[in-house]
């Protein structure tokens, strides 16, 4: 029996009968192979021309039925996104794009489904985003025409006109292009007139019903709904319409009204209210917007917030509203995030208006401190005038609002009132401890929504800039540590403790409050004592890094393992979840001390591994697992003992992942490359459960390696580096898999480098074997081409060190094979073409002038690769010169008339003395050669005397460097290396072994005085003796550089 399904793709040719059908059958059909093939032929057609504009045809006819019309907007709104933009592939062409505008203001307008009337204003304000003003110029002038005619029409087609318009004024307002800032700027104020009018008057109509009973209740809830939606466009244009706007007398206007109405419908939704119950929602929803229109305006416009009528009389009302509330913030029902989104892909939030309100109150309070402390940073030029209008704003809010009996009266009632855990807060941590333990986090968005967390932030940005408010708040704290108080009390007290810990981290004695006080709370048995403890750990995270002696370590980790103990019933998993957290916290403070946590180790893993079997989601078990990776890091060599158990719980977590869990998968390599760093060589013998794990993460064809590949990549580099040769075999094949991901984002491809580099070091016998030699070079060569100078000039290193590796191993006949597989894979031509093209570039002027392919830094690069070849074996060098060409020495003598000359040119641009001296040593090795080489080098004669001077003057006055070599005496080599390495306790396997390669080096090794005079006596012997030679060619060197290259031997003279 076959199950395939039937796609029609091509085969089905484009019609609106077609078209229909296919909607019907995607969206209603019951039999799924029926959808599937539906969707499949939906897809199919998107490359068609008149897809799209069908599509928007069979919405727009109002006979077929909502689930074909609904899926039509859909598959419109979603072909905007792909298909609407000129540079897409099958984009949308400009008569289909014109049919589509023509029609798109007849979709809301003329609708009756308000889901229907939403997703076709969502249409149109994608088009308008890319579309206005340069393709479609009249499109807002259009929509406010359409607004103005059904102002005074049909209250149904004023709401469709008012969600184009709130669509696209929302669009446009989030669109960074200056071109959308200034379009939407440049019709603000019509637009402003005209809502406000609309605003004004439907307002006026639903408060005369309301109140007097006057009108039609379906008109009035028209009017309330299109009032609401008025307001919301009103909001956004009076922060991202104005670069300034208390300067605007109409944004002054509403600005005044919002807060007459902010008080008006206040009255509306109180005990007592004015307003039947079924309308006070719509009231409350048109406050809330209100509150949003201030705190966008303190946030979006800092310097005008303050300026604008009576701004600060109304914080203080916002203030006096949450005072209110906390009276009765206890009994207060809470506000929750459901699972349901708005529009724009937000959460909402379910929840008490007044408590919504109060938390707007404090959101504003929050933004006002900003405000006065925290100026917002901008590259943008900025007139004195405005410079001096934020000096007067920031001036306003210091001594108009923050003033001392407002700051004083925040701080009581914040921690005396809100700060108290609830019955709600209880109720929602009990529902989903999880998601509320994630939410509740100080990291977490719940200062966003609820009031104990805002209040927290509130708090500490105050102690942040009013350090003073610290000493009525230590009072209190040292109040709650003598006194008994029940545990709710006690839990809010040190919460304000936490929060004030920066501020009173000298005057308060945590270490003896610890030990004299946490100790006893955290065994505390009681059906509340979760409270405390979930308290306790954030408690001593926050304190921590500001005051806890390393004395006090111990009795910290004793308390955190009695927090994690799952057998203690108090204990839950929101208790445990946040000890885990909190305790990566600790484990990040500098102060932390593995000794200390050692003798509590063992439990506490074991704690954190039967949490992270109980934890159901991926937030809860990576936040576990990140506990974990931070201890194991900061234990150091201390983690050895528990190694074998973490290696053998963390394979089978491994296994058990499904495939779209790569966040477990992502935290159990950072875990294990933490285990790796702290063992150091000791942790070779988990390779073998180790590679494995990196095989899956770094094999390409599965989409796990998107997820893994930064994880996989710094494990594998840990385990490289702490491995000692031989190798792993297993271990060596994986390189391989770094080869392609030279071709990754930079970040990745520079530790692919590193880890291609640090195989060459540590195997180069495997590296430079059949299998693997040329895929690298070829690799290597592609790096080369890289914009990252950090990555070409590390590809250029490692194409030095296999050459230097090969004649270690190989001799001539090693240098020879890897300078012919350099010639097979193009390294040789790319890096002549290279160079050629920059001795172009010198040799031309002026308009003509040829351009540079590479910048001088690849110059010396380039140059050092071809350095190494002619240090290695002259011969060798010249042999790859002459098989450029079929003439040979012809081909010889051109190539090196233009690159002696780049190469000599090429030490001007060498900051490095090390590339100078491998430059000064393979050129010196060319006067080693007969003719044809020998009459060449003896023509550049006063580049060669003019190298070794400057060369050799430079090593000689070297001061001593990093390796310990001494300063040497005048005509000395500084880069010789003449002490013993003594490898210190940070140093990997790789690193010595990489510096007993290098103490090999010529460059390290060889005398360069020594080594130039010994070949030029015998150049000048086989010219012809001194005489010849100063006749013949030491007569064209000019008598400065002869003198300068003399003046050498001046030192050894006198020795």
């Amino acid at each position: 029996m076959s199950f395939a399904i039937e796609v029609p793709g091509e085969a089905a040719p484009l019609s609106p009968f077609e078209l229909v059908k296919t909607l019907e059958a995607a969206s209603s059909a019951t039999d799924h192979a029926q959808r599937q093939s539906a969707s499949q032929q939906l897809k199919a057609w998107e490359t068609q021309t008149d897809y799209f504009s069908s599509l928007q045809s069979a919405f727009l006819d109002k006979s077929f039925p909502y689930p074909i019309r609904f899926l039509a907007i859909i598959l419109l709104k979603n072909g905007i996104d792909k298909y609407w933009r000129h540079t897409a592939k099958y984009a949308i062409t400009p008569p289909q794009k014109e049919l589509i505008r023509s029609r798109l203001l007849q979709g809301s307008v003329d609708e009756e489904d308000k889901t229907l009337v939403l997703h076709n204003a969502l249409v149109v304000a994608k088009i308008v985003r890319v579309d206005y003003p340069n393709d479609w110029p009249d499109v807002l002038p259009n929509i406010i025409n359409v607004t103005r005619t059904a102002r005074t029409g049909n209250p149904l087609h004023l709401s469709g006109a008012l969600q184009v318009l709130l669509r696209v004024v929302k669009e446009l307002g989030t669109a960074r292009l200056r071109r959308s800032q200034t379009a939407l700027q440049s019709v603000t104020p019509e637009l402003i007139q005209l809502l406000g009018e609309i605003y004004t008057e439907t307002t006026a109509y639903w408060q005369e019903f309301l109140m007097k009973g006057r009108g039609d209740e379906d008109d009035a809830d028209y009017a309330m709904q299109n009032s609401l939606v008025a307001l919301k466009i009103l909001r956004r244009l009076v922060t991202v319409g104005y670069e300034n706007p208390h300067l605007d007398a109409m944004v002054q206007g509403f600005w005044s009204l919002s807060q007459s109405q902010l008080d008006q419908f206040l009255n509306g939704v109180s005990h007592d209210s004015w307003i039947p119950a079924p309308f006070q929602d719509l009231v409350g929803k048109h406050l809330i917007q209100f509150t949003k229109l201030h705190i966008d305006m303190a946030e979006t416009h800092p310097s005008s917030f303050p300026v604008l009528p009576n701004s600060i009389p109304l914080v203080k009302a916002y203030w006096n509203l949450v005072k209110q509330f906390s009276d009765v913030f206890e009994k207060s029902g809470g506000i929750r995030q459901t699972s349901l989104e708005n529009v724009g892909g937000s959460p909402k939030h379910e929840g008490p208006l007044s408590e919504k309100l109060a938390l707007k109150g404090l959101l504003l309070l929050r933004s006002c401190v900003a405000i006065a402390y925290r100026p917002t940073q901008t590259f943008k030029y900025r007139s004195p005038e405005a410079k001096e209008q934020e000096k007067e704003a920031i001036r306003i809010i210091k001594t108009d609002l923050l003033t001392q009996d407002l700051l004083l009266d925040i701080v009581q009632v914040t921690i005396s009132r809100l700060f108290i855990f609830r019955k709600s807060d209880l109720e929602a941590w009990e529902e989903s401890p999880e998601e509320w333990e994630s939410a509740e986090r100080y990291e977490g968005g719940a200062y966003e929504w609820a009031i104990r967390p805002c209040a927290e932030r509130l708090l500490v940005d105050l102690l942040t800039y009013y350090k003073e408010l610290g000493q009525p708040l230590l009072t209190y704290c040292e109040l709650a540590t003598k006194v008994d108080m029940d545990i709710v009390t006690k839990e809010a007290a040190y919460c304000a403790l936490g929060c004030a810990a920066a501020v009173l981290g000298d005057k308060f004695n945590f270490d003896q409050f610890l030990l004299g006080t946490l100790v006893k709370d955290s065994q505390l048995q009681d059906p509340m004592a979760k409270l405390l403890r979930r308290r306790i750990s954030i408690l001593i995270s926050q304190w921590m890094p500001i005051n806890v002696s390393e004395s006090s370590q111990s009795t910290v980790f004793q308390i955190f393992r009695q927090l994690l103990n799952p057998e203690d019933p108090n204990n839950d998993e929101v208790v445990r979840l946040t000890a885990a957290r909190e305790l990566k916290s600790v484990g990040e403070c500098f102060e932390f001390q593995g000794a200390h946590f050692l003798p509590v180790a063992a439990d506490v893993f074991g704690f954190l591994m039967k949490l992270l079997e109980e934890a159901g989601s991926d937030e809860a078990r990576t936040t576990v697992l990140e506990a974990i990776r931070v201890v194991v890091n900061r234990m150091d060599t201390h983690i050895s003992q528990f190694g074998d158990a973490l290696m053998t719980t963390l394979p089978k977590l491994w296994e058990d992942c499904d495939e779209g869990e790569w966040s477990i998968k992502q935290a159990i390599l950072s875990i294990m490359s933490a285990l790796v760093l702290s063992m150091k060589t000791d942790s070779q013998r988990y390779q073998s459960a180790i590679i494995p794990l990196l095989q899956q993460a770094l094999d390409s064809s599965t989409a796990l390696h998107l997820h893994l590949i930064e994880e996989s990549v710094d494990l594998w580099r840990s385990v490289v580096s702490q491995s000692v040769p031989p190798l792993n075999p297993e271990l060596v094949k994986l390189v391989q898999h770094a080869l392609p991901l030279l071709e990754y984002d930079s970040s990745v491809a520079s530790q692919c480098l590193e880890l291609v580099y640090d195989y060459i070091i540590l195997v180069p016998g495997e590296i430079l074997s059949d299998g693997f030699r040329q895929a690298t070079l070829q690799s290597l060569l592609g790096t080369l081409h890289l914009k990252s100078r950090e990555q070409y000039q590390q590809g250029a290193r490692s194409i030095e060190r296999l050459i230097q590796c090969a004649e270690a191993l190989g001799g001539v006949q090693g240098v020879s094979v890897v300078v012919d597989d350099m010639m097979r894979t193009g390294v040789i031509k790319y890096l002549l073409e290279s160079l050629h093209s920059a001795w172009e570039a010198n040799e031309t002027t002026g308009p003509n002038r040829k351009p540079r392919k590479i910048n001088t830094i690849q110059q010396t690069d380039y140059v050092a690769i071809l350095a190494r070849i002619a240090l290695a074996d002259p011969g060798v060098f010249v042999r790859l010169l002459a098989s450029l060409d079929e003439s040979g020495a012809n081909s010889v003598q051109f190539i090196w008339s233009w690159l002696s000359t780049i190469w000599f040119s090429s030490f001007d641009n060498m900051a490095d003395i090390g590339k100078q001296k491998l430059s000064c040593l393979a050129l010196t090795r060319l006067l080693e050669l007969p003719s044809p080489m020998q009459d060449l080098v003896l023509v550049r004669m006063q580049d060669y005397l003019s190298m070794w001077t400057s060369v050799i003057s430079e090593l000689s006055s070297m001061e001593p460097d990093e390796t310990g070599a001494t300063r040497p005496p005048p005509g000395n080599d500084g880069l010789i290396w003449t002490q013993k390495y003594q490898p210190s306790e940070w140093d990997t396997p790789k690193d010595v072994i990489a510096y007993e390669q290098t103490a090999k080096d010529p460059v390290h090794c060889v005398h360069t005085f020594d080594f130039v005079n010994l070949r030029l006596h015998d150049l000048v012997q086989r010219a012809g003796g001194e005489e010849v030679f100063q006749r013949e060619w030491l007569a064209n060197v000019d008598k400065e550089v002869v003198a300068g290259f003399q003046s050498l031997t001046q030192p050894r003279a006198a020795e």
